[in-house]
């Protein structure tokens, strides 16, 4: 009887819950009829959703009359609607057309773009993920005015100089501070991050917004924002690229072999029976050493990644694989990553989450210095009769007692095809960057989230010079062949950041919300390096085949930095708008007398278009003036040490005893440098928003600069670090964007932004003495690292000889160093750059294209010096336009006359304007139609191909213009200084595949 009451008790509850238990179904659609597919339906309070199709229907179980069910989707006004007795219900979605709406990411908080006071750019990631390039820095070129973006070189991987709004600083950091997920990352983890994982970056500018960030932000914050998981049905994603890469075209040719040999008998290096006898020789046949040491780069990726969720939880899961072949033969860099972003929201008030990002880079590197084991030299100083191999008089290889073709030294002594095979150089990474965060909401307007961050980094790096091969033959110990090299570190940053934000509007107009917070940073690096010589061969490579332990290393720096700060912001309904920040570091790297700092800021704003005596003006859309007012501060770089303010003591040895030696004087009072800096602005959109913008000025003084001020060799050293100087830049910032055709199945976009900037040294508090490096000198009154160069007066018409200007401005033929002066105007730092082009839609075909430009700098053009060394470097290949030389009294507008004995000296004759126009990104792309795709339950397929640095427009420069560095290995490292053979940069047609389920 029991069984039979439980039976029927069961039973009735199944009847009940199939009776409650009903679907509803409908369509969704826009404001002009078209379906919407992909927009999140969600039962509120029950955590269940699904997605519409591509036809923008869905399906859904409800339980009961009160259901409610809420429709959103990315760009539209989420709206919620009672189910009640209805079963079927279709929506409208209404666009959201309100610029000002946007949600944007600035220090610690969101605001709304209509809500800000400051200068900030967006980046969207779906603006960058697309294109073939390793490190996410090189992907933010000319996606925000104000900010400079240089790729440092071609290296796979390889990062990128960006500075916001000038140059922040001679000694310390002028990179910008980088955020990941609320966690700091350095200039090495940036590879470690995929493109396809961010959901948006913001640009922060000006003392409004970088000021909250206190003495790290002086050279403006780049804020990264991963993918989280939205409510409703998993979205499964997936993007395939593959593309090929090859050498920038270069405006020069290196000789080939009967104009080199030519070019040797005009200068006397042999008689014209021997070049007669060499172009017929077999054992010295056509060589192209760029053809040798480059190739065919290969890039390809996969990315795959699920998200979704509802009303309780939320997850992102992706995986991803870059892989590049570099165009120089022996480069090679990979990437393997993953990630997982989870939120939890346990109670109404309640919610934990996580981001964790996880990456392993291996890169197999190149030696990058100014010597013969720099490949990017030898293939343009390799004569061109020289082969790879020894050749015999037939022309066929010799080769070794065990089979293997033997390389040929060259000239130089040396083979560059040789040290790539048998002296490996490879570097691997292990990134591990996350955050534990808790968020509470305890009352109304008030919510308190503490976040732990960490990013930890293995580093590992072995260089390994095989036993016999040329190199060691050089450097090695003939009794024990073979020289290895282990080194790396590891490091962790971690952040502790607490923060509480208060939201209130009074009597309906009167809106406040307060900021406050701590934050603790450390820093933790511990390294270590070890070398051995003697091994039995290369496929014995640790230390411990190793007949001796030649030398070994460890050491650990330690800093750590402590914060509280705050902002007050208030607006009178949304029309004007006031902003305060106040923020106080305290840090371990500056002396005892001044380890804390105060940083603050001041903006404000007006919605000028919303006023009364406005509203005839149906053209405007928005016009906001805005100005911003403060204060940031710079740490001293990794260069100048993490203990600048102590006094150090070295340890070592002393009458076979141990012994503490004083190596660095400190210095209480020294600080970090200071940035103060002012901005006006002006957002703008017109004609129903079709054509929209800002402008910028700002005017950035740096103070306290960082110098090693010369000191009496009496006290025991010569120079301490301390703060003296200052310098100023200043600049404008004008970005437009136009539609110009707004259909339903075609519109056109039309894009351009120019940015400047002006920088002067104005006190170097060193009695008014030049700092002079190798190319450049700091002077009071003139821009930051202004040229210091003897003048070149041409070439003497008369006799072919060079001519020079004194000290004195007079003509001379006799050259000296003394002769330098600072080039005014001429300097490595451009004084305008950005970017133009249009986005075409036509019924799911695209056509994109990104221009970027930027002139007004000079480089020092190492590569023409020596390629075009007048006989200096003749018995090295030269560009073919060093047969343009003085041949006869009376020629002018020609080279002097060569000479195999004299010297090439460095002056402004190789100083060169650096303008240039690149076409950096170019797609064309076309999204399947729906019906080809939903039978087989797709959202969305899109098939693309693309082409970056396709063409460049280069009138001044004689090489490719986009400098970096000079040189990694030779400590050139100066932004645009020098051009010194480094490794070159690519251009590469690219396709790809991105779909989701």
């Amino acid at each position: 009887m029991k069984r039979i009451f439980l039976l029927s008790f069961l039973a009735s509850i199944v009847a009940f819950q199939a009776w409650a238990q009903r679907t509803v179904s409908g369509s969704v659609k826009d404001a002009t009829g078209a379906t919407v597919p992909g927009v999140n339906v969600v039962v509120v309070g029950s955590g269940s959703g699904v997605i519409t199709d591509l036809d923008g229907n869905y399906r859904i179980e409800v339980s009961g009359d009160d259901a409610v069910l809420r429709f959103s989707f990315i760009g539209y006004a989420t709206q919620e609607l009672n189910v009640g007795s209805r079963s079927v219900i279709d929506v409208t979605l209404e666009e959201d057309t309100q610029i000002i709406d946007e949600v944007v990411i600035v220090g610690y908080n969101t605001v709304k773009r209509g809500d800000l006071t400051s200068s900030v750019s967006t980046i969207s990631g779906d603006d960058i993920k697309a294109q073939p390039i390793g490190s996410i820095d090189n992907l933010l070129q000319g996606k925000s005015t104000g900010m400079l973006v240089t790729s440092q070189n071609g290296r796979p991987g390889g990062q990128a100089y960006i500075r916001i709004r000038g140059i922040g600083s001679v000694n310390a950091s002028n990179e910008p501070l980088f955020i990941i997920d609320g966690v700091q990352m350095t200039q090495s983890d940036y590879n470690a991050l995929d493109p396809n994982d961010v959901e948006n970056i913001s640009i922060l500018k000006d003392a409004a917004s970088t000021s909250i960030y206190g003495a790290r932000a002086s050279n403006g914050v780049i804020l990264i924002t991963t993918k989280r998981g939205q409510a409703g049905r998993p979205r499964i994603s997936y993007s395939f690229q593959y593309g090929q890469k090859s050498l920038v075209p270069l405006p020069f040719e290196v000789m080939n072999k009967a104009q080199k040999l030519e070019y040797e008998v005009a200068l006397g290096l042999r008689s014209q029976d021997s070049a007669d006898e060499l172009m017929d020789d077999p054992s010295a046949p056509e060589t192209d050493w760029v053809d040798i040491l480059t190739r065919q780069g290969i890039v390809q990726s996969h990315d795959a990644s699920i998200s979704g969720g509802n009303d309780v939880s939320k997850y992102y899961v992706s995986i991803g694989n870059y892989s590049e072949q570099g165009i120089s033969v022996g480069s090679q860099f990979d990437r393997l990553n993953g990630r997982l972003n989870f939120e939890f929201q346990s109670t109404d008030w309640l919610k934990f989450g996580n981001t964790l990002n996880i990456s392993r880079t291996n890169e197999q590197e190149l030696r990058d210095r100014n010597n013969v084991q720099n490949p990017f030299r030898a293939m343009y100083t390799y004569n061109p009769f020289e082969p790879e191999f020894e050749l015999d008089d037939e022309g066929n290889q010799i080769t070794d007692e065990n089979g293997d073709p033997i390389y040929n030294l060259t000239r130089q002594g040396f083979s560059i095809s040789e040290a790539i095979l048998n002296n490996p150089e490879t570097s691997q990474r292990t990134h591990i960057i996350g955050t534990l965060f808790a968020e509470a909401s305890p009352i109304e307007g008030l919510t308190l989230k503490s976040t732990i961050g960490s990013n930890y980094q293995i580093y590992r790096r072995e260089y390994y010079i095989y036993p016999g091969s040329v190199l060691d033959g050089y450097v090695g110990d003939p009794l024990a062949p073979g020289i290895k090299t282990d080194n790396g570190f590891d490091r962790f940053i971690n952040t502790w950041t607490n923060i509480g934000t208060y939201n209130r509007t009074f009597g309906g107009q009167h809106n406040v919300s307060i900021l406050a917070g701590t934050e603790f940073l450390g820093f933790d690096i511990q390294r270590y390096s070890i070398s051995g010589k003697g091994f039995p061969s290369s496929d014995f490579s640790t230390q411990d085949n190793a007949s001796e332990i030649t030398g070994g290393n460890t050491s650990r720096d330690q800093y750590n930095i402590w914060s509280q700060f705050g902002r007050v912001s208030y607006n009178l309904g949304e029309k004007y708008f006031a902003d305060f920040s106040l923020r106080r570091d305290g840090s371990s790297r500056f002396g005892d007398n001044a380890k804390y700092g105060l940083f603050w800021a001041a903006s404000a704003g007006w919605n000028l278009h919303e006023e009364s005596f406005m509203s005839g003006i149906s053209a405007i859309n928005q016009l906001k003036p805005r100005f911003a007012i403060g204060t940031s501060g710079n740490v001293p770089g990794d260069n100048l040490g993490f203990y600048v303010a102590r006094g150090l003591y070295g340890f070592g040895a002393y009458n076979n005893q141990s012994a503490a030696v004083p190596t660095q004087l400190a210095n209480p009072d020294l600080q970090w440098e200071e940035n103060f800096n002012y901005s006006i602005g002006l957002d703008f959109a017109f004609l129903n928003s079709r054509i929209s913008g800002a402008f910028d000025y700002y005017n950035r003084t740096t103070t306290n600069l960082l110098f090693s001020r010369p000191l009496s060799q009496t006290v025991g050293f010569t120079s301490r670090l301390e703060n003296v100087g200052s310098f100023r830049n200043q600049g404008i910032e004008l970005e437009l964007r136009g539609d110009v055709i707004r259909r339903n199945d075609l519109s056109l976009q039309l894009f351009g932004s120019i940015s400047t900037n002006a920088n002067e040294v104005l006190s170097l508090d060193n009695g008014g003495e030049d700092i002079i490096s190798s190319f450049t000198v700091l002077r009071e009154g003139l821009p930051i690292n202004n040229y210091f160069q003897v003048r070149y007066a041409g070439t003497n018409p008369a006799n072919g000889e060079k001519l020079y200007l004194d000290s004195a401005g007079q003509v001379t033929n006799v050259y000296s160093s003394d002769f330098a002066v600072a080039l005014e105007g001429k300097s490595p730092l451009p004084t305008y750059f950005g970017n133009f082009g249009f986005n075409l839609d036509y019924k799911g075909l695209t056509l994109a294209t990104n221009f970027y430009y930027q002139g007004g700098n000079y480089i020092f053009n190492i590569m023409e010096q020596v390629l075009l060394s007048d006989g200096a470097n003749a018995r090295q290949n030269q560009m073919v336009d060093a047969f343009n030389y003085w041949q006869e009294p009376g020629d002018t507008g020609v080279l002097p006359a060569p000479d195999i004995t004299s010297n090439n000296d460095a002056s402004d004759r190789f100083i060169q304007r650096g303008d240039f126009i690149r076409l950096r990104n170019l797609q064309l792309g076309y999204s399947l139609p729906r019906t080809w795709i939903e039978p087989i339950k797709m959202q969305q397929a899109q098939v693309y191909v693309q082409g970056t640095n396709l063409w460049t427009f280069n009138p001044y420069y004689n090489g490719d213009p986009e400098v970096g560095r000079g040189s990694e290995e030779s400590n050139l490292t100066a932004l645009g200084e020098t051009n010194l053979f480094t490794f070159p940069n690519a251009r590469g047609i690219t396709f790809g595949v991105n779909v989701s389920f």
